[in-house]
């Protein structure tokens, strides 16, 4: 009998070494949407990949957040936000230890796309030593993974409080 494994492969491990894009279009207003992307504290209300997160929402401050890898566990990271342009985009950055070993860049886009469509694009951008170990790993897919997960969860609750409006 020939066991399948859920496990990725190393050509897709490997695939996510340099980062990933992910991108969603919500049925909502873009300010709905960046007022439910930046209200950090809600998120343990609805994200399943980012499940808390704390922050003071200005150029230069720290956000420091919980992330679920599932099988590889729960992890704060902490990063400080390097730009933020109401209701189109913000910036943060983060590393663990020191720059060196790793650092992760994350841009989120907010375009309207018309009244009450916009498109949702979360960038994540890796450098440094730890990445090609990272990537071997698989911590990427699982991560890559949650970031589908969290833009499906913000479609959700984005499209259901427009509903109502």
């Amino acid at each position: 009998m020939t066991q399948v494994s859920d496990a990725p492969s190393i050509q897709q491990r490997m695939s996510l070494i340099k980062g990933w894009k992910t991108e969603v279009i919500i049925h909502a207003p873009q300010e709905l949407v960046w007022n439910q992307v930046t209200d950090f504290e809600a998120y343990s209300q609805w994200n399943p990949f980012v499940i808390e997160a704390h922050a003071e929402f200005k150029v230069g401050a720290k956000i420091r957040f919980l992330e679920d890898l599932k099988r590889f566990g729960q992890h704060w990271i902490s990063a400080q936000f390097l730009s933020i342009d109401p209701p189109n985009s913000f910036v943060w950055q983060g590393h663990f230890a020191a720059p060196f070993l790793f650092t992760v860049r994350h841009p989120f886009l907010l375009e309207a796309m018309g009244d009450r469509q916009t498109r949702f694009t979360q960038i994540h951008e890796n450098s440094g030593l730890l990445i090609p170990y990272l990537a071997w790993r698989g911590i990427y897919c699982v991560s890559h993974q949650g970031y589908l997960h969290y833009n499906q969860a913000l479609k959700e609750r984005c499209e259901s409080i427009a509903a109502q409006l």
